[in-house]
């Protein structure tokens, strides 16, 4: 944690700021390495300060090694975070714009003043895009429960089960396997439901000669995991082939355009060509990925508006996908690490 923190500091003279308040619990996580959540932390060369309750007392003093721990029981975060700036002689505090609220934050200005206070974004946050090696065997070791959990929701998927029970038995078995959790509400679309990229899974059962999206990840010593396949059961229709075989190609250009130096927008407008080719373009509206890591959804986002340029340590997920409404949809997903001769998909062991 000292590596993060010592790449943090040089940070601040250019965001004007001499101490940050950081509220964003991964960010909490990743600076000090306290895994769970009602965490706040105050970083500055001068001093590392995490606030909390008694409920994570001893959690924290487990966890946050090298920071003086304050207890919010009696005194508020911002009743805290004010006596630091006035014994550690802040001028200028940064706080993390994105996260903080507006009754936060003007609770905070009346403590601090708020000539004192400085918005940032993204500083912590640029330094999580780049993995380090704990923080990759972590993501491959919930890629692997993932991985495994399709296998098995791919072996016991049959017509007549509920999404809901498909989804009900996933989690289980992934947490068998040592995951904490999923990583985001397990989708389950049957047939037509699978046009909704972010369907809702429901009681809606699975049929014949039709197809189920599986979207699905877990959460692993806190790293995420994140990929979608189609199943089809029984026999696939010329256009269920069809547009199979269009995202599949898709994919594949996706993550060959993958590799250091080229930008997230270059591996966007690579899978969006293959489909755009083939009439489409219009069927494929979301971006084709993002980062992934101690939140599901994390910089870099994958699209073409994002000019990022890939750096070895970065892990992205490829989806594209197509969606016919009142038909169904077919999304592929992969998680890929970047790395210094090109890439690697860290959920290959799957078919297509």
């Amino acid at each position: 944690m000292k590596n993060r923190l010592d790449n943090l500091f040089p940070s601040f003279k250019k965001a004007g700021i001499d101490a940050l308040l950081v509220s964003s619990w991964p960010n909490v996580t990743y600076l000090s390495g306290f895994k769970a959540t009602e965490s706040w932390i105050v970083v500055s060369p001068r001093g590392k300060a995490f606030i909390t309750d008694s409920r994570y007392l001893e959690q924290a003093e487990t966890e946050a090694k090298g920071f003086k721990i304050y207890l919010r029981d009696k005194k508020s975060v911002t009743e805290i975070v004010s006596d630091l700036v006035k014994e550690w002689k802040v001028k200028k505090l940064g706080f993390e714009a994105p996260i903080v609220t507006y009754s936060f934050y003007s609770a905070l200005a009346k403590r601090v003043g708020q000539e004192n206070l400085v918005a940032t974004g993204g500083l912590v946050e640029d330094l999580r895009e780049v993995k380090d090696k704990e923080e990759i065997r972590l993501i491959k070791r919930s890629a692997d429960i993932a991985v495994k959990g399709f296998h098995y929701i791919k072996q016991i998927a049959r017509p007549g089960m509920k999404e809901r029970d498909l989804q009900g038995r996933l989690e289980h078995y992934t947490k068998s396997l040592g995951s904490e959790k999923p990583a985001f509400d397990i989708i389950i679309a049957a047939g037509a439901r699978s046009s909704m990229p972010h369907c809702q899974s429901n009681q809606t059962r699975v049929k014949n000669n039709n197809m189920v999206l599986v979207d699905m990840g877990v959460v692993y010593e806190g790293y995420h995991s994140d990929l979608t396949r189609p199943i089809f059961l029984g026999k696939m229709t010329p256009l269920h082939k069809e547009i199979f075989n269009i995202v599949w190609e898709a994919q594949r250009a996706g993550i060959k355009v993958a590799k250091p130096g080229a930008t997230c927008a270059d591996v966007d407008q690579a899978c969006r060509k293959i489909i755009d080719s083939h009439g489409y373009g219009d069927k494929f509206g979301h971006g084709t990925g993002h980062g992934v890591g101690l939140e599901i959804h994390e910089a870099p986002g994958v699209s073409g508006r994002s000019s990022t340029v890939l750096k070895p340590g970065m892990v992205i997920t490829v989806e594209p996908g197509i969606y016919l409404p009142g038909k169904f949809g077919v999304r592929i997903e992969d998680m890929v690490l970047i790395t210094e001769k090109g890439n690697e998909v860290l959920t290959r062991d799957l078919d297509k």
